[in-house]
């Protein structure tokens, strides 16, 4: 089994959450970072919250870092904590067993500090596991920060960079629940995520 699992596809189909209910409470040795959906009370989208990886089972500890926010009726967008915390998540990933990257290919990938300290990163020897941005998210986020065609073109290199890879295993996951790839996320954590 390949070192580096990345998942892709639709949004809202259990990308996430498959690889949250494989990985248990060894999640809270991972190195990396994850995403989270900023909600109100209603459920009304808030905006995007950036923490460490290790936050995945109960983030209540650890400080939201917004780098989208819709709370003001537009999108407003925070680059430094791409440019900045991300790029010390990914630096400080080394030191932990395994990394998750939970989501990435967004429009971090065109800020120069993030995208060098994710080549550094993928070249690590590190077991990796996490969720790519799709092409479709891609178009989609696009269209609603205005970023034009640098954006989808980065997008897309990192994408075949990724699949040129050896020791890199991208999986597009096409339905809810997809067997396949649930089974492809216990074989990679059975292989290298000894903490549990």
């Amino acid at each position: 089994m390949q070192k580096h699992l990345f998942l892709t596809g639709p949004a809202g189909i259990g990308k996430t959450s498959l690889i949250r209910e494989a990985l248990g409470t060894s999640l809270g040795y991972a190195g990396g970072f994850i995403t989270e959906r900023a909600l109100d009370e209603d459920g009304t989208l808030l905006g995007y919250d950036l923490y460490p990886a290790a936050a995945a089972a109960d983030h209540s500890f650890y400080e939201p870092l917004r780098f989208l926010d819709f709370e003001w009726g537009g999108c407003g967008r925070d680059n430094d904590v791409f440019r900045f915390d991300a790029v010390q998540l990914l630096r400080e990933s080394e030191y932990y067993p395994y990394a998750m990257l939970d989501e990435f290919g967004g429009f971090e990938i065109v800020i120069p500090q993030f995208r060098a300290a994710l080549n550094e990163f993928l070249r690590l020897e590190l077991p990796m596991i996490g969720v790519l941005k799709s092409a479709e998210s891609v178009r989609a986020l696009r269209d609603r920060l205005g970023l034009g065609e640098r954006f989808p073109a980065a997008a897309a290199l990192l994408r075949e960079e990724l699949e040129e890879d050896a020791d890199t295993l991208v999986v597009e996951m096409r339905k809810p629940g997809d067997e396949h790839v649930r089974e492809l996320v216990k074989t990679w954590a059975a292989e290298y995520v000894t903490i549990r």
